[in-house]
């Protein structure tokens, strides 16, 4: 199936068309012909030189050499020219005769035997008009027998989190920091997607450095192998979300809780996704001490489900050894206590044994925890969960007693969070 013909606009070129003294002007694109793909490459000003399009170098495919083509710019050369384009799109492979175009178009050039191109403007449209898919900005392929309709796509001004700015609350968000503890391939995943909704910074917590077996879960690449896992998040995501501010501390929550204690208050929020029973429990109690919520993530029974526990403040919520206590003795399960027991007679601790679909799925769902309790929590939006303690089904059904009791793939199932225990040291401290 062959791609159909496709010009991009880059943001250079759309600011030089819109100050422009004039209403037409000639303008150079480059073929990229493995990808049908024109580019606005160079542009005739007011004084008939043309100058070179700013180009970013990121935008490394538009960038490709190619072969150039003469064309033109009008803005808005008749009324309605670009409706007319919008219903020769929805009609592919129709097509007007170079005549008829003419009329819509005055002042376009004669191709010839060769191929013009030719993009009219019409910033006059309407709401109802851009409502049903009209263009600001339409292609036109010229050439005697017939002119085609492609689209255009155009460099818009904002790029980045603010275009989100109308669909999701980001300048809220950007006032919070999370502190993501542990970046494994949960914590990875769930720390970029807390880049992704516009949490404004984290403070990444790892001693780790990233080696070659963790490529294959990760989302980090190979580009960072041997890299401390901290610096190689902040460099991952100031690549990708370059307004979010990443503080990296590699450092052991247990065996550095006093370099951790005093950066736990400039967090709004805990999300701790570390590979071990300590660290997670030590997250906690920190947390719960300074009346801050947090969010465990993590895969259980070999990778067989996840957990995503939301622990909040205040005397309803308990910490998470009230919640596995709670389990214990309401006859379910307790699925990291047999890793206490005594030597010989319990399991050793096993990291977490997932895919990478499955790890960054439990982080993904932890983000989404996560800004959901800041945004009801600190900034009063309605944006409530079904419960505190969701439970993912990985794998088939494994006959584990309730709340893990997930029957299928891809079942999530939401559950409440116990009280603080009377004699709970963490949730009722002397």
């Amino acid at each position: 199936m062959s791609k159909d013909p496709f010009v991009m606009l880059p943001r250079d070129v759309v600011d030089r068309m819109l100050s422009a003294a004039g209403d037409s002007g000639d303008l150079t694109m480059t073929h990229l012909s493995s990808e049908d793909l024109y580019v606005v490459t160079r542009l005739a000003l007011g004084s008939g030189a043309r100058v070179q399009v700013d180009i970013p170098t990121e935008y490394q495919t538009l960038r490709w050499n190619g072969t150039d083509y003469a064309g033109q710019w009008f803005k808005q050369p008749s009324e309605h020219i670009n409706l007319a384009h919008l219903e020769l799109i929805r009609r592919p492979g129709s097509a007007v005769t170079f005549e008829t175009f003419k009329t819509w178009v005055p002042g376009v050039h004669d191709p010839g035997n060769r191929i013009g191109l030719v993009i009219t403007i019409d910033p006059k449209l309407t709401d109802e008009q851009r409502r049903a898919r009209a263009r600001e900005y339409a292609g036109w392929i010229v050439t005697r027998q017939a002119v085609h309709a492609i689209d255009v796509a155009v460099e818009p001004t904002h790029l980045g989190l603010p275009q989100l700015a109308d669909q999701w609350p980001v300048d809220r968000l950007a006032q919070d920091t999370v502190m993501v503890v542990g970046l494994g391939s949960i914590g990875g995943a769930a720390a970029a997607q807390l880049a992704a909704m516009g949490i404004g910074q984290t403070i990444v917590v790892d001693p780790d450095r990233f080696l070659w077996h963790n490529e294959v879960r990760h989302v980090l690449d190979k580009r960072h192998v041997g890299r401390l896992k901290v610096d190689a998040m902040k460099t991952h995501l100031g690549d990708r979300w370059p307004e979010h501010r990443v503080l990296p501390v590699a450092a052991d929550v247990v065996e550095a809780a006093d370099l951790i204690r005093p950066l736990v208050p400039a967090a709004d929020l805990i999300l701790c996704a570390a590979d071990g029973i300590a660290p997670r429990r030590v997250m906690s109690h920190l947390a719960k001490r300074a009346a801050l919520p947090s969010v465990q993530a993590c895969v259980l029974n070999d990778g067989g489900i996840g957990e995503v526990l939301r622990l909040r403040p205040g005397p309803r919520f308990g910490c998470l050894l009230c919640q596995r206590a709670n389990l214990a003795a309401g006859g379910g399960i307790d699925p990291e206590a047999d890793q206490e027991l005594p030597y010989g007679t319990g399991l050793v601790h096993k990291p977490m044994t997932a895919i990478p679909t499955d790890l960054h799925l439990v982080g993904n769902l932890a983000a989404k925890v996560a800004a959901a309790t800041l945004l009801e929590g600190k900034h009063g939006q309605l944006f409530s969960l079904p419960g505190e303690h969701a439970v993912i089904g990985l794998r088939a059904a494994q006959g584990l007693a309730a709340p893990f009791d997930v029957a299928a793939v891809g079942e999530v199932t939401w559950h409440g969070v116990a009280p603080p225990r009377p004699d709970c040291v963490t949730c009722n401290p002397a």
